[in-house]
């Protein structure tokens, strides 16, 4: 029999408190060994910067919005009107190949059962034609990837890997809306992004329910991999690690603007960023 897994419906967040969640989850996973898909939002709005990036190079200003960084590589992300979903497993969980790239395809499955649920296409941006691939500046959704999806020829949404030896940390957004004009005044070389972007509303014509879409999105994850889902939440562990994570490293400028992060806290296996590889 499949293992059962943690599905954490999660409500809107601030930035800080998302991030920490989804680092808590991925440190404690050694100790408990359940694999966890996590589904949320985000509120206020809140920029998240690539492991990688440096916030001057990205903000054209530091003040004047809310950013936090993640864990995972890759460009800049306004999170606003999304639906955003964690995945934290093993190689084992659900059998993911070892290479990166192919298991970066094979967890991305879902959202194409996703979008399919919607009467869209979805494919991998190597697999659509006329679909322009590379790295475009600093803003996520400018810059298309082998293995990003896309829809009618644009991109929509973005994922993004951690790795820490048969461990992997996957989350990715899928956006409701956006705000072409709001990103260009706040992400440095984004002009190109309403050209190469797109969002599921304006696909659909019609509004669509948060929670309607997040249910969906569960569901599209059961049937893509044949598993059963278990309503949960953050075990005591996880909760202590999350806490100290938004107070020392999230809502740290040292962190957020310079990367720098000293590990207190941990299960038996903490989330050392060092030992991961990451893919955009």
């Amino acid at each position: 029999m499949a293992k059962s897994w943690r599905l954490i419906l999660d409500e809107h967040h601030q930035g800080p408190y998302n991030m920490a969640t989804d680092e808590a989850i991925l440190a404690c996973y050694s100790l408990k060994k359940i694999p966890t898909l996590r589904i949320y939002g985000w509120h206020p709005p809140c920029i998240s910067l690539g492991y990688n990036q440096q916030a001057k190079d990205v903000l054209f200003c530091e003040e004047a919005f809310p950013f936090v960084r993640r864990i995972t590589g890759g460009a800049g992300i306004l999170h606003d009107k999304e639906l955003t979903y964690s995945i934290t497993c093993s190689l084992a969980d659900i059998k993911l190949p070892k290479g990166v790239k192919e298991s970066f395809r094979v967890l991305c499955s879902f959202l194409i059962d996703f979008y399919a649920q919607l009467n869209l296409k979805a494919q991998f941006a190597r697999e659509a034609v006329a679909t322009r691939t590379g790295h475009y500046g600093n803003f996520c959704f400018s810059s298309c990837e082998e293995f990003d999806l896309v829809i009618a020829g644009k991109k929509i949404g973005g994922n993004a890997q951690r790795r820490k030896k048969d461990i992997i940390f996957q989350h990715g957004s899928i956006p409701l809306e956006i705000d072409f004009t709001l990103i260009k005044g706040l992400i440095r070389g984004s002009e190109a992004a309403c050209d190469r972007a797109t969002a599921l509303i304006p696909l659909l014509h019609q509004k669509k329910d948060f929670y309607s879409l997040r249910s969906l999105l569960a569901k599209s994850f059961t049937r893509s991999f044949n598993l059963e889902l278990a309503s949960g939440g953050l075990y005591p562990e996880e909760e202590t690690i999350r806490d100290s994570l938004i107070s020392e490293k999230y809502k740290m400028r040292r962190w957020n603007v310079s990367r720098i992060y000293q590990k207190a806290h941990s299960c038996e296996q903490t989330s050392n960023i060092d030992e991961e590889t990451s893919l955009a």
